[in-house]
């Protein structure tokens, strides 16, 4: 981690912040700048979540004390980020009435406005002006305590196109799996088996030159830049998300969130 951050020379002068995202930094060292700007994916309606999101966009729906995505922000900020895009569309004059232009945190807000809703990341090509070649996107419903800075060291050191934050998800089957051919006859037989997938976090880095793969003013998913890139012959990299992760999509994840936020060193 160290020789990578060395290698890029990552340094930086501390900010001044105010209110909460301050208060993250009282009792921290100055993070370095690291050389990336993070676009939020937070123009979907969170239908799933209504009564809660029918006057009030998602990404504003509070956990604990805040509204979930400014932890995301928090954790970025004293990671070293200072360039925020925000995508928008539903009730989004709410989410720019709350963050401003940044500068009463010391960080840099700027807002895409989606004329309709163009998926978990159409609405990054329409961002037409960079600070760097290194994009962070993120979903703007995601409770997380992933490490920001080892996530970045390890898209360089990988010299990934894009890498994918991911979570291991277990499934436990309660029964016997037979696995039988064409002609009937049992190949073999596995008892209660464990099957181990990996979890797309919502959680992207991706080099500025990858954007030219997504359609303009046309809905397009993350999965979807994905499957393209690898088409293209571009590197995409798994990172395993070995900390605290969750989406407040369902209601249930909500709750959950509500529970668990209290127990977190956010």
């Amino acid at each position: 981690m160290r020789s990578t951050l060395d290698k890029l020379n990552l340094t930086g002068k501390p900010l001044k912040g105010t209110k909460a995202l301050a208060d993250s930094k009282k009792k921290s060292q100055p993070a370095p700048l690291l050389p990336f700007e993070v676009i939020v994916m937070a123009g979907g309606k969170g239908e799933r979540l209504s009564p809660l999101t029918d006057n009030l966009p998602k990404p504003l729906v509070q956990i604990g004390k805040r509204p979930i995505v400014e932890y995301s922000i928090m954790r970025l900020k004293k990671a070293g980020a200072r360039h925020f895009t925000f995508c928008v569309n539903h009730f989004a004059e709410q989410i720019s009435d709350y963050f401003g232009d940044g500068s009463e945190h010391g960080l840099q807000f700027e807002y895409l406005y989606e004329p309709k809703p163009l998926g978990t990341v159409g609405g990054v090509a329409l961002k037409e002006e960079f600070v760097y070649n290194d994009l962070l996107v993120i979903n703007g419903d995601l409770l997380t305590t992933i490490n920001f800075e080892k996530f970045f060291a390890f898209f360089v050191e990988e010299d990934a196109d894009m890498a994918v934050a991911t979570i291991p998800y277990r499934i436990n089957l309660p029964y016997g799996i037979v696995e039988v051919d064409e002609q009937h006859c049992i190949n073999s037989i596995k008892e209660k088996p464990t099957f181990t997938y990996h979890i797309n976090c919502g959680i992207y880095f991706v080099r500025r030159e990858l954007l030219e793969l997504i359609p303009k003013h046309k809905r397009f998913d993350a999965i979807e830049l994905i499957e393209t890139a690898m088409r293209n012959g571009k590197k995409v990299a798994s990172f395993p998300v070995l900390e605290y992760w969750i989406d407040i999509g369902k209601m249930d994840d909500y709750l959950k969130a509500q529970e668990d936020v209290q127990f977190l060193d956010l």
